[in-house]
């Protein structure tokens, strides 16, 4: 069946133990000489794909920032279900453990290599920047703006437009980042998409099957390729 080849892993499994990778995101913003020491104390990590991070509940003890590959967050329920908040590209901020822990999991969907520091180095590097700590309350406004947005944007949504909204932020981020997104990669696996969505698996596979037969897209190996995302969400108001 042409859907299992959602799990390809595309361009973002590609080996990413580059120590020559740039910083890009909350590094990339800052100047010349605060980037090369910032970056000079912490450390770029190697993981495999489905290797872990870190856990919900686990003292936070270091900062972490996605250099290359694709991390997905995600916190585990009392009956074990898993719910994937969010998926990490390259620039973004894991997490900012305020408590002092992780609210959230973290593991690698495909290879990935993700630049860490000590919570101490950073914290004392950020104390004498003041304009540091003011970017840091920035992303932390725009983390909760983007959590608000994608909890209006899904919300009790039909399943198609669900996936429908997905696809199409997935590819206004890879745009972002300057992605080649004509054939849309999709690393993360059709469980991936389900425990995101908070569907099921059946139901991501039946749905994405009845959205290329209605033309909305075209499902190529560990890509898709949208021609008509707009229609989808046309029963919802029809």
């Amino acid at each position: 069946m042409r859907m299992t080849k959602l799990m390809a892993a595309s361009s973002f499994a590609t080996p990413c133990a580059n120590a020559a990778a740039q910083p890009v995101g909350f590094l990339e913003r800052l100047g010349g000489t605060d980037q090369r020491q910032l970056m000079a104390l912490g450390e770029r990590v190697a993981y495999a794909a489905q290797d872990i991070l870190f856990k919900q509940g686990m003292p936070a003890g270091r900062c972490f920032s996605v250099v290359e590959g694709l991390v997905c967050l995600y916190r585990t329920e009392l009956n074990s279900r898993r719910q994937i908040t969010g998926f990490a590209l390259p620039g973004d901020i894991l997490e900012i453990a305020t408590q002092g822990h992780h609210d959230v999991s973290a593991a690698a969907i495909g290879p990935a290599l993700v630049w860490e520091i000590p919570r101490e180095k950073f914290a004392l590097f950020a104390s004498h920047r003041p304009y540091v700590l003011s970017e840091i309350v920035t992303l932390m406004a725009a983390e909760i703006a983007d959590a608000h947005d994608k909890m209006f944007s899904l919300g009790r949504r039909a399943a198609e437009e669900k996936l429908t909204v997905f696809l199409t932020s997935w590819r206004d981020r890879l745009v972002r980042l300057g992605r080649d997104v004509d054939l849309l990669p999709v690393p993360m696996s059709r469980r991936d998409i389900a425990d995101h969505l908070g569907l099921t698996v059946e139901t991501v596979c039946r749905t994405l099957a009845k959205l290329e037969r209605r033309g909305v897209l075209e499902i190529l190996p560990g890509r898709i390729r949208l021609l008509d995302s707009e229609a989808a969400a046309a029963p919802a108001f029809a």
